[in-house]
């Protein structure tokens, strides 16, 4: 999967959406409400709600919401700056990290953690100390901690100080702000997403569009259609069937019969990557277990691990193939901080309803309760559960209107399945 080079940028006033291309083909995709932007990289000045010694993390609010943080310890009432690291999803809080990190460039300033560190690229041992020497009086005053890059292996020292000056001077700001304000508040806003879409592709300029049909063009509205469907169709035949649950996605893997044993592992390592771009596009987080046909051929297996964990690598966002479980399935770790596109534009699905038998079942055990005080009781339910007991539930029905003597039953709008009323027609 290889590194993004065009990025479209497609606005509208209600939402922006981002489609990163790699030779022609869209690689990733972002929306963003403007209602609800992303917040990562926000530094705010929280207040601690909740410790939870079980969890060894707590609870802080900060600006419009909560979020979890597990990086130090506190205190309920606390005040301390931290920094989003994962938008809240699928009712699950924004993460936040006390351990604030600064960016400029290559530099990166880590004020909880003082030390100087260098990329290994950095080559020479007389640059190196030359380097270190410079930022460690840089950061002498602050306690702060400093990291070069790899991307400043080859920048002039002055150039890589003055960086690392910006970034000590913007700390202080944070810190001057935090002492005059009051939690939960902003001390450095989320970046702009155009901002997050330079860190995330970088080197690429983006083409600003608003009218839409770059978006469209570049492919960008295919590949959002398919990255909301639950039905992926795969290129010489099958499907993937993507189901999201709050502890995985589940993928399985649908592959038509024949084409004999090597047409069955060519299909495999398709339906692999393609189950791997699918994660991406949606900006899956968290664990993703792919169920791929039974091979057999451990040499086969090996293959399809193999292409998918190179393709994994080149994914800007952190993921991880663990490789084959104990079920059979291909397990995955990306470990996103934006929302995945469903959160955003997906219903979310609810608590499993009753289906109509089952909460037809469960009204009329509560009527067999109630119906000795009611000479002549009137049932009521749900729509759809009046209609299959006049359906498919009308057997039982009959049965009980000889043993009552009397039943009627009347379809309530207001009422849930889970709910019903047995009264009186008296």
């Amino acid at each position: 999967m290889p590194v993004p080079d065009r990025i479209v940028v497609d606005r509208t006033p209600w939402a922006t959406r981002v489609a990163f291309l790699a030779s022609g083909e869209v690689v990733d995709l972002w929306v963003e409400a403007a209602d609800r932007p992303s917040l990562p990289g926000g530094v705010a000045l929280a207040r601690v709600l909740a410790v939870h010694p079980g969890l060894a993390a707590a609870t802080v609010a900060i600006p419009g919401g909560e979020a979890f943080l597990s990086d130090r310890a506190v205190v309920e009432g606390e005040r301390l700056v931290v920094q989003i690291v994962r938008d809240a999803a699928g009712g699950k809080r924004a993460v936040a990290r006390a351990g604030v990190e600064l960016v400029s460039g290559p530099v990166v300033l880590t004020p909880l953690a003082p030390g100087i560190g260098l990329s290994s690229s950095i080559r020479g041992k007389a640059r190196r100390a030359a380097l270190r020497a410079a930022l460690a009086e840089c950061a002498a005053d602050a306690a702060a901690g400093l990291l070069v890059r790899s991307a400043g292996a080859g920048a002039e020292i002055e150039r890589l100080v003055a960086d690392a000056t910006a970034l000590l001077g913007r700390w202080r700001r944070i810190l001057a702000d935090a002492r005059g304000s009051e939690p939960p508040c902003w001390l450095e806003p989320p970046p702009p997403l155009l901002e997050a879409v330079l860190a995330h592709a970088p080197g690429v300029e983006p083409e600003i569009d608003d009218t839409g049909r770059a978006f469209e063009a570049c492919g960008g509205a295919d590949a959002l259609d398919s990255a909301l469907a639950r039905r992926v169709v795969l290129p010489g035949g099958g499907e993937l069937v993507v189901d999201a649950a709050e502890a995985a996605t589940l993928i399985d893997v649908n592959l038509p019969a024949g084409g004999g044993r090597e047409g069955f592992r060519r299909a495999n390592e398709t339906a692999g990557l393609a189950a791997l771009r699918q994660i991406r596009l949606r900006g899956v987080r968290g664990i993703a277990l792919v169920d791929l046909p039974r091979m057999t051929d451990a040499a086969a297996r090996a293959r399809v691990l193999s292409l998918v964990a190179e393709a994994a690598a080149a994914d800007p966002v952190p993921t991880r193939v663990l490789g084959w479980s104990a079920a059979g399935f291909l397990e995955i770790v990306r470990e996103g901080a934006r929302r995945p596109l469903a959160d955003d534009l997906l219903e979310q699905p609810g608590e499993p309803a009753p289906s109509p038998r089952a909460a037809a079942w469960a009204a009329l055990a509560g009527l067999r309760r109630e119906a000795a005080r009611i000479a002549r009781p009137r049932l009521c339910v749900a729509p759809a559960v009046a209609r299959w007991l006049e359906a498919d539930g009308a057997p039982i029905m009959q049965a009980e209107r000889v043993r009552l003597g009397h039943l009627t039953v009347r379809a309530d709008p207001a009422l849930s399945r889970e709910t019903f009323r047995v009264e009186s027609e008296d």
